[in-house]
């Protein structure tokens, strides 16, 4: 079942754009339907780039003009602006996705309301040697008024021991306590509860992780992997995130 949340993702990808036009999102379908009959196309918009259209395809944005003839794979880059169009559509659907998960569902470890800055959005995996390095950055991070906010991402998938070692983690009593004893190479003991692990694995993947940590500012840019905290200080200081 595709979550609320991975809904809200690839329909926010599409809904600061005008529909398209119905002869136009006709053919387009037409076309990927024969070409994929197995893959849904989540939508269809007019680009920044006249005469092509933005179609999402499972998780894949690409391009296709109207008679559904020439597809292109890639960033549309704005050279006159310099900006990459598609990284910031991406980045706003993340965010719109990040919005919508509930806060019960993330693992947070967050300073004092007043003394909060902005929060990272990161996708974790327990047996992650860059994951368990970035949570001893925590408590510096929190001091200098930057939150942590925790999804699920087991890099073997969701019938692994890493799936199994997660998910206690979020079926525990104590969720930011288990996940640094986890981290710390811990053994969590938990009975099985509903969680969100696969859905936000899920969501993850539609978002293009592949590895993790994978690390993501409150605007939904992508910051990469594993970031010195004091890098991440510097970058509050800047402004770039």
């Amino acid at each position: 079942m595709i979550s609320r949340t991975l809904m809200a993702f690839t329909g926010a990808l599409f809904a600061l754009q005008a529909a398209a036009a119905d002869t136009d999102e006709a053919s387009i379908r037409a076309r990927m339907g024969k070409m994929f009959p197995d893959e849904p196309i989540s939508a269809i918009a007019p680009s920044p780039v006249p005469g092509l259209y933005e179609v999402m395809l499972g998780a894949s944005l690409f391009y296709m003009t109207a008679d559904g003839r020439y597809a292109v794979r890639g960033d549309v880059i704005d050279l006159e602006q310099r900006r990459n169009v598609s990284e910031e559509r991406r980045a706003e659907a993340r965010q719109h996705a990040f919005a919508s998960i509930d806060k019960h569902d993330v693992i947070e470890f967050a300073p004092a309301p007043d003394k909060r800055r902005t929060t990272l959005y990161v996708y974790t995996d327990v047996d992650c040697g860059y994951c368990r390095k970035l949570h001893k950055d925590v408590p510096t991070l929190n001091e200098a008024g930057i939150a942590i906010e925790y999804l699920a991402f087991p890099r073997a998938g969701l019938k692994s021991e890493s799936y199994k070692k997660i998910a206690a983690v979020w079926c525990s009593p104590d969720r930011r306590k288990a996940m640094t004893a986890a981290k710390s190479g811990e053994a969590i003991k938990a009975p099985p509860c509903e969680n969100p692990v696969a859905q936000q694995f899920e969501l993850g993947q539609a978002m293009g992780v592949n590895g993790t940590p994978a690390v993501y500012s409150a605007k939904g840019e992508e910051l990469g992997g594993y970031v010195p905290a004091q890098t991440l200080i510097k970058m509050l200081a800047d402004g770039k995130i």
